[in-house]
């Protein structure tokens, strides 16, 4: 298996690290995050498909779904251990339900190693409404010495998923950029604050809204991924390089509402602000095998001038792409 390249920032793994491109099988994943302190073998969670009720490329679909406990020898082949397991999240569960919802699953999850080696989980905790259009979300938590053994605790916001924390703490509370469901005004990329990583977290403000943007590769929504590590790659030596999900927005075609692409792109972060005074013209890559989805989950660094970054085509199956931090220097050179 060899690297196939895609452009000149980005070169794509082409066999699946988890799942299939056919999915033969009727087994479907995505959302794969890695636990940053894990090595030989690296350890992580993704989402896994139990059920999926219409079409991606369609709006309306929807998925039922659990989170998966998976491990990795060289990253790009990642194997299924079990479930995973939270103490206490039925519990959880069952609180946060009401008359009008339906618990669908828990979603897209990820990793957050504190000072103290504690590993904070975070994952979205979605209902679907019953008789009208639309979700509940809150963003779950749980905390454990290991993968392995994970209490939950109450959730630490609402209508907020998919977060990316700032690798720079301030002085007493940590940003932290999230995939925003607060109603119309406040969609887009909203700016979270912590003081406690386990604890209620504080909704800020809207720090990019899609509905205000130019670009047509995110006119219609935007979720962040992550921040990369001010050691790899910083601009005008305080503003940090993110990589999110752009979406071009719905539209219509033979009378059926299509949710249009969804790309990865990059973004700068001012992590003693939590503003984002700029956002790429362009998407960075779309995977050739996606008619409609290629959403990243996750990044890691493999040597000092590359990373690998995780994405889910089609919410379907997992794939790795080798993007070359130096090139991403002279595209951003002009920024600078």
């Amino acid at each position: 298996m060899a690297w196939e390249k895609l452009n000149n920032y980005v070169k794509m793994w082409k066999e699946p690290v988890l799942g299939s491109e056919n999915q033969k099988d009727g087994k479907k994943y995505m959302a794969l995050c890695i636990d940053p302190s894990s090595k030989n073998p690296y350890r992580g969670i993704a989402r896994q498909v139990t059920k999926r009720k219409g079409n991606v490329n369609l709006a309306g679909f929807v998925d039922m779904s659990k989170l998966i406990l998976v491990e990795s020898n060289n990253l790009l082949k990642w194997t299924i251990i079990r479930d995973l397991q939270i103490n206490g999240i039925k519990e959880i569960i069952k609180k946060l339900k009401n008359k009008e919802t339906y618990f669908i699953g828990l979603e897209d999850p990820d990793i957050f190693v504190d000072k103290t080696g504690k590993k904070h989980i975070y994952f979205t905790i979605a209902y679907k409404y019953k008789n009208k259009k639309g979700h509940k979300l809150f963003l779950g938590h749980a905390i454990g010495n290991s993968l392995e053994k994970l209490e939950a605790t109450n959730p630490v916001i609402a209508n907020n998923k998919e977060v990316a924390i700032s690798p720079i703490k301030n002085k007493d509370f940590r940003y932290i950029l999230a995939e925003s469901w607060e109603g119309n005004h406040k969609e887009g990329i909203s700016l979270l604050k912590a003081k406690d990583m386990g604890s209620r977290w504080k909704f800020e403000r809207l720090v990019f809204n899609p509905k205000k943007h130019s670009y047509p590769w995110c006119k219609g929504y935007a979720s962040p991924c992550r921040i990369i590590s001010p050691s790899m790659i910083t601009l005008n030596d305080n503003l940090l390089l993110g990589i999110c999900t752009g979406n071009s927005g719905e539209y219509i075609k033979e009378g059926k509402k299509y949710r249009g692409n969804f790309e990865p792109g990059l973004f700068l972060f001012n992590p003693k602000t939590g503003d984002i005074p700029w956002i790429d013209k362009e998407p960075l890559f779309k995977d050739p095998k996606a008619t409609t989805i290629t959403f990243a989950s996750e990044l890691i660094s493999i040597n000092n001038h590359e990373i690998l970054l995780y994405a889910h085509p089609n919410d379907s199956f997992v794939r790795a792409y080798k993007i070359n931090l130096e090139k991403i220097k002279e595209k951003l050179s002009d920024i600078n």
